[in-house]
């Protein structure tokens, strides 16, 4: 089943296997039929050609169907070709011709197919989206063997392999884009390169839009409506809603009722560009769902929505009425602005948002420029970047230049660029022009952007000082939208001083907030906020409290960003606490919500969580893509980020044996302010893997040693002024004795190891780490009983953490029976080596001139003292027979089993 590298298809390895499973059970005397069914541009065709060589190269005979007469008969026809077994090639079989389509009846009714006497027969078929009952009849039949084949788009890293073989060889950014336009489909992603537009003009190119208009303009009636359906549906829809909505509009509008649509065989001829959960289907092919909403007419496009907002309620309702209104809608602008202002008084956030966005466009005049400032304070509270950007193409509606700049630097921050954020409400508010004048109340929303700007970049000065700008505002805050902002205010107020290091105060704060926010959105994120302030303070179990409250609320209310902000800080602290099962699981969510949400809040702590992991398993692939993107992706300004990807990027480098690289990260963390930030909120765990690098150099030397003790003593100093705080990469005790072990001074080592092990108590990795250290040191001194049991307890920290290198480290540590060799007395290592070799106790017994017994003693004791369970082992472990080559000595007129000298 051999094909040339030319013709291997790029990326469709899993299809590739189904259509090798059909061959198979073809040669094997099984009939089957496999389908490949895709949109123009999946590729179905070229894994046909594909299919073809592979099942000719495994002793099939290919026959094309338009070969097969069915007057002379299919069976005749097929003969004419060979003995078989066959493979039937069937392209296209929508749009084949009627003979043809004759002749795959024939062999899939009274054919091998219906178990009749004859050679097995593969029909190899590519079908494109239909209704076609002899298409939907091959689905089924394919579907009963597992070898219908779906062709959905390409991953980014397979069509850039596709592109490059094309002669295309794209950068990052235009790799991107090529694959978001062409939603994954190869032939749109070859005419996107061919054409060599830039990202501005392939964001306009209408090359997507023409590649798919044949096709869509071929399909059947009710199928095209029930996709038009699905493509301004937007999210998840009820298949027979859906189908509902378009049997009503393939009807005339005159006409009382509509012949009813089959939902399920519609939803099963869309399967190549849908996905669905068994009661919703969504339409997932983004080019699809851009062409189909451009090629529906205005007028059409209004009926549907009307049908929608018949059958829907809520917010799909409120989306699809003004879909249906372009020329505005007074009443529903009044009726959903008291929908968006109930859905935040309730703390439902992006719900307010979003009803209050659609009260703004079917508004006019006045009201709409009024409410368009709503919308826009709105999803600033929401925190939704996807939501601003979709009201930043509507801003000139607000005709006010102040409010315009305010949402520019709005949208400044939600982009992640608070530099920009930062100049341009500073511009507008410390050095105003005549034309940008506004009231008290504008400034007080702008300062609390601004005061949120600062927090984000851990500037606490800064910070405080626009806190107490606002203050000297004396706003009191008289709309819904308001009252939230003042309550985001009060957590400002709370962020300005943990980061300035009133940690204990922030925390006090933090108590009465919870009470007085009860029952709202900031709730949950307080929580959260409280849950980093407790761990950093030194206080696990009470952020682990707070964590468990925050994770049950989030479920019922919490903004999304903020959701995931403190999820993969949870993963953080969970990854540093040894639950490492439970930090992976956070961090991948997080990065599955930032997808949908387009919200980079989260993303930066999830990938260094991820990356920590991945190397401490020695997952090479994961920890190569986590380290890339924390090395190239990330955007964030926000301190609390920024210094864990940092403690990533050096713990990794320090796991993977590359101290040079940890090093050169902590120097230039330390050149930056972020490094004095974080010392003041209590994050002086970076010291021990700046300390621990220098001691881990291949050849310190004394100018390298000089420093880490240097250093080593200011991180003591810390410690000492604050001893609660958490220091999950070690204690300034350990690195003692890692030095005092360097300068080979055993017996402080093992003593500072001792009580470092201790202080360690609340961070297995560091604990198993310094288990494993105290081991050696121990083994060295010669005391090989406490040695293993300090290895074992690494060992089984280290197996129950999924460390795979350091668990294999020690537990070659441990079987190495070399290390405690030098335990046993002579008769033991005797005997010992005996066992190495293969001896039976009675053949020692005669070697040695002694009782069974005696043997049997001498053996219990000496494994007993290597550690081992059964002579296997000790038979097995060539380190037993590394320390003697050949038996004891003999001479003559000595007792055997006595050394001659």
């Amino acid at each position: 089943m051999r094909a040339t590298p030319a013709d291997t298809v790029i990326g469709r390895d899993p299809e590739r296997a189904q259509v090798l499973r059909a061959i198979y059970s073809t040669l094997a005397g099984r009939s089957a039929v496999c389908l490949l069914e895709g949109t123009i541009g999946s590729g179905k065709s070229t894994l046909a050609a594909e299919a073809r060589a592979r099942a000719t190269s495994a002793g099939l005979t290919a026959v094309p169907i338009a070969e097969l007469d069915t007057v002379r008969g299919v069976c005749d026809a097929l003969q004419r070709h060979g003995p078989g077994p066959y493979c039937v090639m069937a392209d296209d079989v929508p749009h084949a011709d009627v003979e043809a389509q004759c002749a795959l009846e024939h062999l899939i009714s009274h054919g091998s197919l219906t178990g009749d006497a004859g050679p097995a027969v593969l029909i190899m078929a590519t079908t494109s989206p239909t209704t076609d009952p002899l298409t939907r009849r091959l689905a089924k039949l394919a579907g009963q063997t597992g070898t219908r084949i779906t062709l959905r788009g390409l991953s980014l890293a397979e069509l850039d392999t596709l592109l490059r073989m094309k002669g295309h060889a794209l950068d990052e950014e235009m790799l991107a884009a090529t694959h978001s336009h062409a939603a994954g489909n190869p032939g749109i992603a070859l005419r996107l390169a061919d054409a060599e537009l830039d990202s501005s003009a392939m964001h306009h190119s209408r090359l997507p839009l023409d590649y798919l208009r044949p096709e869509l303009e071929l399909m059947a009636p009710s199928l095209r409506t029930f996709l038009e359906v699905l493509a301004l549906d937007g999210g998840d829809s009820r298949p027979d809603k859906a189908a509902e909505v378009a049997a009503r509009a393939l009807a005339p509008e005159t006409s009382e009722g509509a012949e009813p649509i089959d939902a399920a065989a519609l939803v099963d001829a869309l399967s190549a560009m849908i996905t669905g959960n068994g009661r919703e289907v969504r339409l997932t092919d983004e080019a699809w769902r851009l062409a189909t909403t451009a090629l529906i007419e205005p007028a059409r496009q209004r009926r549907l929505h009307e049908l929608f907002a018949e059958r829907t309620s809520g917010l799909p309702q409120a989306r699809h009425l003004v879909a249906a209104c372009p020329d505005g809608n007074p009443e529903l602008g009044e009726r959903f602005e008291a929908a968006g202002l109930e859905a935040l008084e309730l703390g439902d956030y992006r719900r307010s948002a979003e009803y209050l966005a659609l009260s703004m466009r079917v508004s006019r005049g006045p009201e709409q420029s009024r409410r368009m400032v709503s919308a826009c304070l709105a999803m600033g509270i929401s925190e939704s970047p996807t939501g601003v950007i979709e009201l930043f193409a509507d801003i000139d509606l607000l005709e006010d230049p102040a409010m315009m700049f305010f949402f520019h630097a709005g949208l400044a921050f939600f982009t992640g660029q608070l530099t920009e954020a930062r100049r341009l409400l500073l511009s507008l508010l410390r050095d105003p022009q005549p034309e940008l004048s506004f009231d008290d109340l504008s400034r007080w929303r702008m300062l609390i952007l601004l005061c949120t700007v600062e927090i984000a970049s851990a500037d606490e000065q800064a910070a405080q000082a626009a806190v107490a700008e606002l203050r000297a505002l004396d706003v009191e805050p008289a709309t819904p939208i308001d009252r939230v902002l003042s309550r985001v205010l009060n957590m400002h107020e709370i962020y300005a001083l943990w980061n300035s290091g009133a940690i204990e105060e922030s925390i006090d704060r933090l108590d009465a907030f919870l009470i007085a926010a009860a029952g709202t959105a900031e709730h949950t994120d307080a929580l959260y906020f409280r849950a980093r302030g407790h761990y950093y303070a030194g206080h696990p179990a009470s952020a682990l409290d707070d964590l468990e409250r925050a994770e049950h609320d989030r479920h019922h209310r919490v903004v999304p960003a903020a959701a995931q902000r403190g999820m993969a800080e949870q993963a953080m602290i969970e990854f540093q606490l040894g639950r490492w099962t439970d930090a992976i699981l956070r961090a991948e969510r997080v990065i599955a919500m930032a997808s949908t949400s387009h919200d980079w809040r989260g993303l930066a702590t999830s990938h260094a969580v991820l990356a920590m992991v991945a190397v401490a398993h020695a997952d090479e692939t994961a920890a190569a893509e986590h380290t890339d993107w924390l090395s190239h992706h990330v955007t964030t300004s926000s301190a609390l980020p920024l210094y864990n990807v940092m403690i990533a990027m050096a713990w990794t480098a320090r796991m993977s044996g590359d101290q040079e690289r940890a090093l050169d990260v902590i120097a230039e963390y330390r050149r930056g302010r972020l490094s004095t930030w974080s010392e003041n909120v209590g994050l002086i765990g970076w010291r021990a893997l700046e300390i621990e690098a220098l001691l881990d150099l291949p050849n310190p030397g004394r100018a390298r040693l000089a420093e880490a003790e240097r250093l080593l003593e200011a991180f003591s100093g810390k410690v000492a002024m604050r001893p609660a705080l958490p220091l999950p990469f070690g204690h300034p005790q350990a690195l003692r004795a890692k030095l005092a072990a360097l300068r080979g001074d055993l017996t402080s080592a093992a003593a500072d190891y001792q009580a470092a092990i201790w202080l360690a108590v609340e961070f297995p990795h560091t604990r198993a780490r310094l288990h494993h250290s105290l081991g050696v040191i121990l083994r060295e001194r010669g005391e090989h009983l406490d040695a293993d049991e300090h290895l074992e307890a690494a060992r089984n920290i280290f197996a129950q953490l999924g460390a795979a290198p350091e668990l294999t480290e020690v537990k070659s540590r441990l079987l190495s029976v070399a290390g405690r060799y030098a335990s046993l007395t002579p008769r033991e290592r005797d005997i010992a080596h005996m066992i190495s070799q293969g001896r039976t106790n009675n053949e020692i017994s005669a070697s040695l001139f002694v009782s069974k017994k005696t043997v049997e003693y001498h053996v219990s004791n000496l494994l007993s003292k290597l550690g081992l369970g059964s002579r296997r082992e000790l038979w097995t472990a060539a380190a037993v027979a590394s320390q003697r080559v050949s038996p004891p000595t003999q001479t003559p007129g000595f007792a055997p089993g006595v050394r001659a000298v």
